[in-house]
């Protein structure tokens, strides 16, 4: 059952990372963040108010920095995608009254201030009321990578695909997959950039890790595609990695572009393979694939999510928390980082 909270009192203000200019520069990016006073917003019917918590700093934020997300929000703003914490006020609504007290995670797309400041204001209907058992750091990642993953195989599994390869396997979303893949019985080959990562994920229980730096990659991935029939890549590096994977794939296969890694365009197809062999590229975006759950949908998703949380099945390794004041130079330091899990943002401390 979702867990209650006492009633809490709302400042007038709160404190909030705020994002004033786009960067293509990650690091010129990362350090024009400072950290402002701000009103805490007003709430419209269907909203609520959300003390955060925690709230991650993952890939799609940094390209938020650097202006490069395909969704873009008027600046200057607050960053940061998701979130987790307490709702503590409603702007009116069944919903948002019944949410009040209770612990939620939450996702921010819309053109207003997201999830990097004490208090954000949510949609009632997207939020997701948490488990008792949901330690609240894990719910602060309880959106983007399981959902990303939960999504790509669900949509592979119904599009016929009876295996799949995974261009970032030893990402917090690729460990997340590896065990949704081995649950559902659906084979996956991990695509990885160093030797240690290959060792992290056969400690795993991975059977099929392939290391991208290996000479022969290429040939080593075409040959477990076509062994194992894996006619899906779930691509999150973009560059040349797209093409190399495409080129490497049966006939008759899909390249689902999740991602953008590398920050390149796509690149190195060899056109026969797309005109004569049928193979194809195509986007998935989260967003898109929550719309069109519904309800229903995605109630039994996150139920699932939250479950696998509980039992220990997933998890979100987290390698440092952040207050708001030490989160410019933590993020770059994740940058250097990233493979060694999520920096969290403590918007009320790190206690």
């Amino acid at each position: 059952m979702p867990q209650t909270a006492a009633p809490q009192k709302i400042p007038r203000t709160m404190r909030a990372l705020l994002l004033t200019d786009h960067h293509e520069n990650l690091r010129d990016a990362i350090a024009g963040m400072k950290v402002v006073e701000r009103a805490v917003p007003t709430l419209k019917p269907g909203q609520v108010l959300v003390r955060i918590d925690a709230a991650p700093c993952n890939p799609s934020d940094l390209l938020f920095l650097q202006g490069k997300y395909g969704t873009l929000k008027t600046l200057p703003t607050v960053p940061g995608w998701e979130g987790a914490g307490t709702v503590v006020a409603s702007g009116g609504g069944w919903l948002g009254w019944w949410l009040t007290g209770k612990r939620v995670a939450c996702g921010q797309q819309a053109d207003r201030d997201g999830t990097w400041a004490e208090y954000v204001v949510a949609n009632a209907a997207e939020c997701i009321p948490l488990m008792r058992r949901v330690p609240i750091e894990q719910a602060a990642s309880l959106i983007i990578n399981p959902l990303t993953a939960l999504g790509l195989l669900e949509t592979a599994r119904r599009n016929g695909h009876r295996a799949a390869i995974h261009t970032a396997g030893a990402s917090q979303l690729g460990r997340m997959m590896l065990v949704m893949a081995a649950e559902a019985r659906f084979p996956l080959i991990h695509v990885v950039r160093r030797a240690a990562q290959v060792e992290l994920l056969k400690s795993l229980g991975a059977e099929h890790v392939l290391n991208s730096s290996d000479e022969t990659f290429p040939q080593q991935l075409e040959a477990a595609a076509e062994r194992l029939h894996a006619t899906a890549t779930f691509e999150a590096v973009a560059g040349d990695t797209t093409g190399t994977v495409l080129n490497a794939m049966p006939p008759a296969s899909t390249v689902y572009l999740y991602g953008a890694l590398s920050e390149e365009p796509c690149g190195n197809f060899n056109p026969v393979e797309v005109i004569f062999h049928g193979k194809t590229v195509t986007g998935f975006f989260l967003g898109s694939w929550v719309r069109r759950q519904g309800r229903l949908g995605m109630f039994r998703a996150t139920g699932r999510v939250q479950r696998m949380v509980i039992d220990g099945r997933i998890k979100t390794t987290i390698q440092r928390r952040l207050t708001l004041d030490e989160a410019v130079e933590g993020i770059q330091q994740y940058v250097e980082h990233m493979t060694e899990g999520k920096v969290l943002l403590m918007p009320h401390g790190t206690a």
